[in-house]
């Protein structure tokens, strides 16, 4: 029988009798997630023969390894709850899917990649963390193995940024700083529009799906990752995010015209996201019929 949560939800697993608004919300929760966590990826891989030394290859290789898995991981879920594997990628070419602003972008330098990643990692530890609050189980149990895994990406993030800050010239430490202040207002983003008016209204809300609404997750988010940055050295402008004496933060709002044009596929990697997915499915779909005993 299902159980019920602190707030008085009732919490299902797959077998559960549950309602349709759940398992439709479970499904495509889980769904988003494997599609961005599979395409979110080639930002990071496309790294892969241009990091610096052996020791950060294998560190970037362990990273993508994970990425793929959580894909797979978030993939199984909605294929229990009916979403068949082949149709994640299959929508997201031919457009019924979207993949988060984040991914509709790319590393300029290296320099900029551990800043992007440090800011990327930690926004997605504490959505994860949230979500897994959720009132379907499974998702919940597969993103505490995600989130564990997360962990090690923010460690890696936080140690590339910390070598380049540490060892580098003036000219890469001004790229770190840089990349901090070109990938704030992206992640920010990330988080979703302002939510505080509506959230309980939102019906992913109302059943347990979506525990914490994405202003209170923002701030969260900001009042972790700001210190650890201003430790680092890095200089955090205030007309990107100052903390007033209530110690609420304030910050650039996101232009959400331009957020929602990326995401439509106006960002400056989007259209290469789409060929290389293409690509993929192309070069291995005669590996997929023979798996699949097709002929």
């Amino acid at each position: 029988m299902p159980t019920a949560t602190a707030a008085g939800l009732r919490c299902y697993e797959l077998w559960d009798p549950m309602p349709d608004e759940v398992r439709e919300g479970a499904r495509r929760f889980a769904t988003v997630q494997a599609l961005n966590e599979l395409v979110g990826v080639l930002p990071f891989a496309e790294w892969l023969d241009r990091a610096p030394s052996c020791t950060r290859r294998q560190m970037l290789m362990a990273k993508v390894q994970d990425e793929v898995g959580h894909g797979h991981v978030a993939a199984r879920v909605a294929e229990d709850l009916g979403m068949p594997r082949e149709r994640i990628l299959l929508d997201y070419l031919e457009g019924r899917s979207k993949v988060h602003n984040i991914f509709h972008y790319s590393f300029g330098s290296w320099e900029e990649f551990g800043p992007g990643l440090l800011l990327m990692n930690s926004a997605a530890i504490l959505q994860f963390r949230s979500l897994m609050k959720g009132v379907y189980l499974p998702y919940a149990r597969a993103l505490r193995k995600i989130e564990r895994e997360e962990s090690f990406h923010y460690q890696h993030a936080l140690d590339m940024t910390h070598e380049v800050l540490t060892h580098g010239d003036a000219e890469q430490r001004r790229r770190v700083q840089d990349g901090f202040e070109m990938w704030l207002p992206r992640v920010l983003a990330y988080l979703g529009p302002s939510d505080t008016e509506t959230l309980h209204a939102n019906r992913m809300h109302q059943i347990g799906l979506k525990p914490d609404g994405n202003d209170e997750l923002r701030q969260a988010w900001l009042s972790k990752i700001i210190p650890v940055f201003r430790k680092l050295g890095v200089r955090v402008d205030p007309a990107l995010a100052r903390q007033t004496d209530s110690g609420e933060w304030e910050f650039a709002m996101p232009d959400w015209a331009e957020v929602k044009k990326v995401i439509a596929g106006g960002g400056p990697a989007s259209q290469r996201r789409l060929e290389w997915v293409r690509g993929a499915l192309d070069r291995n779909a005669r590996y997929g019929r023979a798996l699949r005993g097709v002929a």
